[in-house]
């Protein structure tokens, strides 16, 4: 079973993910009750392959914006994406980020909307930062108990 103070400490940093509003808790919490016996590591893994499939998403508009001409349907297709899996894992901040961003570059406004790229990934790297130590607290907790 996972130390006390191992347990207590994830308790901690989940608490401060919700508190911070980088992960929302209703939607966080419908995941964890998905996590069984048959996927006991679900919530990892949808964690890990959200931070995989979201900076890929994030590179993908990047470049589709120094292209010339700018190639908007990638760029489409990857804010939606990225829209859609945030929203779905509850990752509040990049989804609000995300939507700010598709609102500018869909009103044509790019000086705003390259602003925006850049809020976008410097709150993608913190997120990736804190769910990458949260997670592996999760996995730590997981590995104690046997």
């Amino acid at each position: 079973m996972a130390s006390t103070a191992l347990r207590q400490q994830l308790s901690i940093m989940r608490q401060s993910l919700f508190d911070e509003g980088i992960l929302d808790h209703d939607q966080v919490s419908y995941l964890e009750t998905l996590e069984n016996e048959d996927d006991p590591d679900f919530i990892e893994n949808i964690f890990t392959l959200f931070l995989r499939d979201s900076t890929k998403y994030i590179d993908s508009i990047e470049k589709a914006l120094e292209t010339t001409p700018i190639d908007y349907p990638v760029m489409d297709i990857m804010m939606y994406r990225l829209k859609g899996s945030s929203a779905s894992l509850g990752a509040s901040k990049i989804n609000g980020e995300t939507n700010t961003l598709r609102k500018f570059f869909h009103d044509g406004d790019m000086e705003s909307g390259k602003a925006s790229l850049q809020k976008l990934k410097a709150e993608h790297a913190n997120f990736k930062e804190k769910l990458a130590v949260y997670v592996g607290m999760l996995k730590q907790a997981k590995l104690s108990e046997y």
